[in-house]
């Protein structure tokens, strides 16, 4: 039984009001982006083919996104950029430039480009950061206007230039320096690899926003029984999360009700919730630049009938096993999680009677029906972290992934009982060293047991 003392832990109440700047604080110091800025470099080195004297790195960050003219939707900064630099105000360029001598690079220029608000601009929007500020965690040698990012390209580049863009800039870029440099790349691919891996500063931050997420997805649970509107639920989510220092919602969550659930990425959230219905959520927080991923399931009743406890428990098997199995292995490979995700989904579901017992081909197929996506994907400042970073690879220390079975039984499915019922199980995880690993969400209740008696605590 979970006592009234440990439901107030997991939601976050035993610490008295404070500002949440206060709480939760950033780790991340102005040294540790000079260090990934000079690690970035040493890594674009590293790569360079004969002929290639100078790198140039061209960093743009994310633009301010419009839903309506004049009317700006909330801005997040780009990761890559934010990672490098630590500048969080929209619309900037930042530039390193360096020439390279024994595969060593010298003579660098940090160049950040940005506009200053004109007096009525800071009327409408506020006033950005001061150039100060910036320099912090930039640490730029020279400050630019726009308007001279042609200019201050073109004097960088050459034909011994090797040119590193971010995605969102490389249109941009290529028709500026295209034609003048040895050869345009994409930087996405160098900034994931060094992503993948967290620093200690990083891990801290994690925790911080795994912490945040379980206790604001616990309250949501705890104030969602007999909720009539999965929109409500969106607000519950945005409500808890904020007021205990999130800065947004990490992505537009899921909350799916009833059939709606076996729409993965189901977004909508404007139907109605019946009686009998399971809801699932799908939702984390955004705290100083990183995420937290949680997912959860639960009867809006607060009680669970015999098919829906039958299935949510065989996943739940399938869930605490995979946990088990990463924590056990030397080395973690996401690809071996997702194999051994539909191992246990085949022999559970087959134990159950919801897939026919046969061969193994057969009811691993089976499986793959009711679970169509992957176990899990890496995670850190984005959702979904280092896309780039393949899942068949073993996992150094401090390395931050989800661990999601789910299962979506279809409205034409043979067996009738769980005919439309849909579940997933999300935690977050990160490796450690020498083996093992650290669950960041464990606070979040997962069995039937303990999920009833959250939502019924207050009732």
């Amino acid at each position: 039984m979970l006592s009234r003392r440990v439901i107030l832990k997991f939601l976050g109440k035993t610490s008295s009001r404070r500002n949440a700047s206060n709480i939760w604080p950033s780790r991340i110091t102005n040294p540790e982006y000079s260090e990934r800025r000079q690690r970035l470099l040493e890594k674009l080195i590293s790569t360079l083919k004969p002929g290639e004297k100078n790198v140039l790195v061209v960093l743009k960050g994310a633009e301010r996104f419009f839903i309506a003219p004049d009317v700006p939707n909330s801005f997040r900064q780009c990761s890559h950029f934010r990672y490098l630099t630590g500048v969080t105000s929209p619309g900037c360029y930042y530039i390193m430039s360096a020439q390279v001598d024994d595969d060593q690079p010298k003579e660098q220029q940090r160049i950040l480009v940005a506009d200053r608000r004109t007096a009525v601009e800071e009327l409408w929007e506020g006033q950005l950061p001061s150039e100060s500020d910036w320099a912090s965690t930039a640490q730029f040698s020279d400050l630019q206007p726009s308007k001279q990012l042609p200019a201050v390209l073109e004097k960088l580049c050459d034909q011994q230039t090797a040119v590193f863009v971010s995605e969102s800039a490389s249109s941009a870029i290529s028709a500026i320096v295209g034609k003048k440099c040895f050869s345009l790349r994409s930087l996405a691919p160098f900034v994931d690899q060094l992503r993948l891996t967290k620093s200690s500063s990083e891990m801290d931050s994690m925790r911080d926003v795994c912490t945040l997420g379980a206790q604001t997805m616990c309250a949501t649970i705890a104030s969602s029984r007999n909720t009539h509107m999965e929109n409500a639920i969106v607000g519950l989510l945005e409500y808890e999360g904020r007021r205990r220092g999130s800065e947004k919602q990490a992505y537009p969550p899921v909350v799916a009700s009833g059939s709606r659930a076996n729409t993965i990425h189901y977004l909508e959230a404007n139907n109605d919730i019946h009686p009998n219905d399971c809801v699932l959520v799908d939702a984390g927080c955004d705290l100083n630049g990183y995420v937290s991923d949680i997912t959860r399931c639960f009867p809006i009743s607060g009680n669970w009938n015999d098919h829906q406890r039958s299935l949510y428990e065989a996943l739940l098997f399938c869930h605490e096993q995979l946990i088990e199995y990463a924590a056990s292995m030397e080395k973690v490979r996401l690809s071996y999680l997702y194999r051994r995700m539909m191992e246990l989904l085949a022999a559970s579901m087959g134990e159950l009677g919801l897939i026919r017992q046969g061969d193994n081909a057969s009811m691993l197929k089976a499986a793959e029906m009711l679970c169509p996506h992957h176990v899990s994907h890496y995670l850190g400042m984005d959702v979904h972290d280092t896309p780039s970073v393949s899942r068949d690879i073993e996992l150094p220390s401090n390395v931050c992934f989800t661990i999601e079975p789910g299962v979506y039984v279809p409205l034409d499915w043979p067996r009738k009982e769980w005919r439309g019922i849909g579940f997933r199980i999300e935690d977050d995880v990160a490796t450690l060293a020498g083996g093992g690993c650290e669950l960041l969400t464990s606070s979040v209740p997962r069995s039937t047991q303990h999920i009833q008696q959250l939502m019924n605590q207050w009732h």
